[in-house]
């Protein structure tokens, strides 16, 4: 069955945050299962409360997001088994002449897939098994936009 996930930051701390998303007016959340009772914060919200399939308390929280960083997961992962999202920036050493030669690719959502492009390229390559065995997910333009321009 496809997993459907998105990531994006929290608005009220920056990080990251996994899960479903939905937008409500002018708000946008993201769900996610919390299996731990914790005390729930200003911008989390138990929306429903149901038990696990083997008998455990479980909850749903809702966190408000910024909607300008959402991100989906592809589905893939890189040669390192990390999810591989929309936005990532991918690393690989293609030419082992070369090793210090890196190639740097962002990920994003073409007509009909996933692909991959280089800063300031019109060319796009979808992902596939060469990418999912050589690239490693690095970083992505939020939080490295120097990463997509092939500089560390």
């Amino acid at each position: 069955m496809r997993e459907i996930l998105f990531k994006a930051k929290r608005k009220d701390n920056g990080k990251w945050v996994e899960g479903y998303y939905y937008k409500m007016s002018e708000t946008t959340y993201c769900f996610k299962e919390d299996y731990e009772r914790k005390p729930v914060s200003e911008h989390h919200y138990i929306l429903q409360e149901r038990m696990t399939d083997w008998g455990l308390p479980n909850q749903i929280v809702q966190i408000e997001i910024d909607s300008e960083t959402l991100c989906q997961f592809t589905e893939l992962c890189d040669k390192n088994g990390k999810k591989v999202w929309e936005n990532d920036i991918l690393m690989a050493h293609l030419d082992e002449s070369y090793p210090e030669d890196a190639t740097y690719e962002t990920v994003e959502w073409n007509v009909a897939g996933w692909v991959t492009h280089e800063t300031d390229s019109t060319d796009r390559q979808y992902l596939d098994e060469f990418d999912l065995e050589h690239y490693e997910a690095i970083g992505n333009i939020f939080d490295n936009p120097e990463l997509a321009q092939g500089s560390l």
